[in-house]
């Protein structure tokens, strides 16, 4: 299952980190919305991500417009030190997703690997589906790097209102 974590230290408390956060996580459509928002263009003023934040962690993924089962998914956590605040953050693609893939990959990996095709099917249909998990994950997981990174250390963020409680 494709993991990707990384950490950053802000020098910033960890109520204002927190705080930046909050300000590019946008709350979570209901479920209805949810089934039309594909249809329509994504807001460019809205926050880039949806999920909940709280004083010391947060659970978010992307706001996008398009299909992407292997949209990672991002929990991470605020850890307070001597020197400001540790943010350690691991993302991951969706458990259902990855058992399925588990499976697709573990069957054709078994065929490929016993030799109990002579096809180049079976190899083609393995490395399609490694090429599927990297080729769709990691460039997802690289840009919600980049905008939680710019979020945590925007010092112009230094204090901002606290949102109603959800």
């Amino acid at each position: 299952m494709p993991i990707y974590r990384f950490h950053l230290d802000v020098d910033a408390p960890r109520q204002i980190v927190a705080d930046r956060l909050r300000v590019v996580v946008g709350d979570k459509p209901p479920f209805w919305k949810s089934l039309f928002t594909g249809w329509w263009s994504r807001d460019p003023t809205s926050p880039p991500f949806v999920g909940i934040v709280d004083d010391d962690s947060f659970r978010v993924r992307r706001d996008i417009r398009y299909r992407n089962s292997f949209l990672p998914l991002v929990r991470g956590r605020l850890i307070s030190t001597h020197t400001g605040t540790r943010v350690n953050v691991i993302m991951f693609i969706h458990p259902l997703v990855a058992l399925f893939m588990v499976f697709w990959l573990g069957t054709v990996g078994y065929g490929a690997f016993r030799g109990l095709s002579d096809s180049p099917f079976v190899w083609g249909m393995f490395v399609f589906g490694v090429a599927l998990v990297v080729g769709a994950f990691v460039p997802e997981a690289i840009k919600a790097q980049r905008l939680i990174s710019e979020a945590m250390t925007n010092a112009t963020i230094n204090s901002v209102q606290r949102p109603a409680a959800r």
